[in-house]
């Protein structure tokens, strides 16, 4: 992701907080974030930043991801995790994308009991949020 963030000149910040959940199937997590962190920086403005904060949170752990970007239609929020769907001009496939990654994402979490969600922050853009509930992170 840093690779492709670098050719679009996007930094990726990444906000300390708590390591990754160690009893997460690794691979199928680092999926879900990848679908995220691809979107984020796909949206993102050139010389603006994507930024990733992950730490506990109430009852669980969060990993935030949010760019700059357009952001969605207020009312897209809860679909973009549908399978297929897509928003406003990036129904062609000039934008690269299927229409897929959210929803994988989205299956990812709920099989580990998680959730995925999206917001519009203040500023713009748009935030994911991916929940995991009561893990505890691995030993640093």
């Amino acid at each position: 992701a840093r690779f492709e963030a670098a050719a679009k000149n996007v930094a990726i910040e990444w906000i300390p907080g708590a390591e990754v959940p160690a009893s997460v199937d690794r691979r199928l997590f680092a999926s879900a974030v990848e679908n995220v962190l691809r979107n984020a920086i796909r949206y993102a403005p050139e010389g603006t930043a994507v930024d990733v904060v992950a730490g506990p949170s109430v009852g669980g752990w969060t990993l935030a991801v949010r760019d700059r970007g357009p952001g969605v239609p207020a009312d897209s929020l809860s679909r973009i995790f549908e399978p297929f769907h897509r928003v406003g001009d990036d129904r062609d496939r000039a934008s690269g994308g299927e229409g897929i990654g959210l929803a994988i994402t989205d299956r990812v979490m709920r099989r580990h009991g998680g959730t995925a969600s999206a917001a519009l922050p203040d500023g713009g853009g748009l935030e994911v949020v991916l929940g995991l509930p009561g893990v505890h992170a691995a030993p640093g």
